[in-house]
Parts: structure tokens; C-alpha cells; sequence
């Protein structure tokens, strides 16, 4: 049942229209396909200071060596799991009108921190990489797809930066 609006009322107080092609980040299921991953290795640790013995199921596919972990008492705080990162991007950078050095670019992985006091970094979550030491993190799946959504945005426009420098190009070209 619809209630009518009254002609007189301010522009502000009126219903807004939904918009019907509002633009819907598919999710993850939806556009990559990845099987579910196996549990990772359980091993156990000596607690440094407590000395209790405490025990610990890595990420899946974790690349963290704990071997010294293991031997040897760690403070819980110490104790991550982290996958490979993405394959590097490496692009020259020059900063401050220096000469272009060559920089790693957006990496990123899946990390998990099980004693952290930050209980968003007890869960996986997503670490991004923008530039060597300058990271975004923690990120859940809404978060990076947000960061996706924004970074696909940028592309779109640097394409469209690449089309007006081709066509600029293109007019300032001399026919021999």
C-alpha cells in the first residue's frame, strides 16, 4: 500500500526513489572460484614467561617457519601465520626528483595473529602491501573488497588518462 505524498512538501522531506541499477560488489564466491582450504598443521609451543605448553593450528599454506618456535620457549605475541604473498609488481618510483628506483608494488597476503590483543587480527585477515613498509591491515573481506572496488575505480580512470595521452600523441604526430 502506497501513501501519497503531499504536493506541498519540501523537496527534503521527499521520498528518495530507489535507484534500480545501483552498482553491487559481487562477492568472492561470485567471482573467483577457490576450494575450500585444508586446515593447516597443529603443533604446540612452549609459553614464554608462563612455560605452559600452548598449542597452535597454522593458516593453510602458511610459509612461517616455526621450527624456532617450537624448540625454544616464544612469548605468545610472537607467534603468526602468513600465506605467500601475491606476485610481486615492481614499477621505477622516484620520489623527490630523484632518479626512478625500481619499488614493489601492491602485495598482499593472509595473515592471522593468534594471542593478539586486536581480536580483528586473531581472525585471517587481508594484509596489503601498497609500497615497501606501508601496509593496510587488517583487512576482513569486506574491507579489501572495498580497497578492490577503489583500485578499480583508479584503473578506470588512468585508462581513461592512457586514451587521452595516445590521442594526444596520435593529433601531434608528423607525417614523414
Amino acid at each position: 500500500m502506497s501513501i501519497p505524498v503531499p504536493a506541498d512538501l519540501p523537496r527534503a522531506f521527499r521520498p528518495v526513489a530507489k535507484l534500480a541499477a545501483m552498482p553491487i560488489q559481487p562477492t568472492a564466491r561470485e567471482r573467483e572460484s577457490v576450494e575450500q582450504p585444508a586446515a593447516g598443521p597443529t603443533w604446540t609451543f612452549i609459553a614464554r614467561p608462563s612455560g605452559q605448553l600452548e598449542t597452535v593450528t597454522c593458516l593453510p599454506g602458511c610459509i612461517v617457519r616455526h621450527d624456532s618456535d617450537r624448540e625454544t620457549p616464544t612469548r605468545r605475541e610472537d607467534i603468526w601465520c602468513m600465506t605467500p604473498d601475491v606476485e610481486d609488481l615492481w614499477l621505477p618510483v622516484s620520489t623527490g626528483g630523484q632518479k626512478p628506483e625500481e619499488t614493489r608494488l601492491l602485495s598482499c597476503s593472509i595473515r592471522r595473529d593468534p594471542f593478539e590483543t586486536d581480536m580483528a587480527k586473531r581472525v585471517p585477515h587481508a594484509v596489503l602491501e601498497i609500497m615497501e613498509d606501508s601496509f593496510i591491515e587488517p583487512l576482513d573481506p569486506d574491507g579489501l573488497a572495498s580497497v578492490i572496488l577503489q583500485l578499480e575505480g583508479q584503473l578506470k580512470q588512468i585508462r581513461e588518462v592512457h586514451a587521452q595521452l595516445t590521442a594526444l600523441r596520435e593529433q601531434g604526430r608528423v607525417q614523414l
